[in-house]
């Protein structure tokens, strides 16, 4: 990616004013949240900002091609009939990010980073001060804060180009820095972490090319899981899952599920979400804490992956079964 290429990154940028009052509506609550590790002075710091991810997403055969929306209120469309499924022998490409032509395209929110021409965003999986701080890597540089309303597209062609505000990079160590970079500082004497990822530019085959990246196999600490209804409502009823033996399996079948494009299987966020969606939160030896999306039909989701995963294995259910 060149310069003029990493200038296509982002669209016109906003504040959101829903985000803000959540936050505020939080902070006057002094609500807990699990591993909500970021201190109010770095919540204030951090600028978030609406841009168009015009991800076009087609299979490695380049026989079909269709738009990897991040909106989940596209049409509905079944995976045996749609030209987005894919099976494990075909892939599927998820080119590097660049500016849609079309500037009424979906907007969503997200916190970036641009280092070495990679775009890294929010992601799925959350860090712990103590795990970050043993995690803690080489430092990469430091974030411009550089990107906010007013920002013009030559900003956005810098090293450590940011949404985020001013920040220490660093790698985590035992993770791949192409996948997975940090944010790292000291806030009133807490520790303020947050992992960025990069899902772009890379060919999906299996779930072994997201999963195996996020090495949850054989590193499994603690399991929460909690309802959609209690997910969308903010209620944080969180239970523990005291049979790892059923999660242990279904990790280890993560490796084969197939992907499938966001947008192919968007109707799965909207249709009956209080008994057809489940949370998980893997938390890791490491300090990190995954949290995956279940979907009745044996569909997972990562946040920010952009892909539904598909599972035919009885493991699935078994699990699904103990998420009472």
């Amino acid at each position: 990616m060149n310069k003029n290429d990493i200038q296509r990154v982002i669209g016109k940028l906003a504040p959101d004013k829903e985000m803000e009052h959540r936050l505020s509506k939080k902070i006057l609550q002094k609500r807990h949240y699990p591993l909500a590790f970021k201190p109010i002075i770095s919540i204030a710091a951090s600028i978030t900002i609406v841009f168009c991810l015009g991800i076009l997403g087609h299979n490695l055969l380049g026989k079909k091609s269709t738009s990897l929306s991040f909106s989940s209120s596209s049409t509905s469309v079944s995976p045996k009939d749609s030209t987005n499924s894919i099976s494990s022998s075909d892939g599927l490409y998820i080119p590097k990010i660049v500016l849609p032509k079309n500037t009424n395209a979906a907007m969503d929110m997200i916190g970036l980073i641009v280092y070495q021409s990679r775009v890294y965003t929010q992601t799925g999986t959350k860090i712990s001060p103590e795990g970050a701080k043993n995690l803690l890597g080489e430092k990469l540089g430091t974030t411009k804060g550089n990107i906010d309303e007013w920002s013009q597209q030559k900003d956005y062609a810098v090293e450590f180009a940011s949404s985020i505000g001013i920040l220490d990079v660093y790698m985590v160590k035992g993770y791949d820095k192409n996948f997975r970079i940090m944010t790292y500082g000291k806030f009133d004497g807490i520790i303020d972490a947050q992992v960025y990822e990069c899902f772009n530019g890379i060919s999906v085959k299996t779930g072994a090319d997201i999963f195996n990246k996020l090495k949850i196999g054989n590193n499994i600490k603690t399991v929460k899981y909690e309802s959609s209804e209690s997910w969308n409502s903010n209620k944080q009823q969180y239970k523990e899952l005291t049979d790892l033996n059923v999660l242990t399996s279904f990790v280890a079948q993560l490796k084969n599920t197939t992907p499938y494009s966001q947008e192919s299987l968007s109707y799965l966020f909207e249709e009956k979400v209080e008994t057809n969606q489940k949370f998980i939160y893997i938390t890791l030896n490491d300090g990190c804490q995954v949290q995956l999306r279940l979907f009745k039909d044996g569909y997972i989701y990562y946040d920010f992956s952009h892909i539904f995963f598909k599972m035919d294995n009885q493991a699935f259910k078994e699990l699904w079964s103990e998420l009472d």
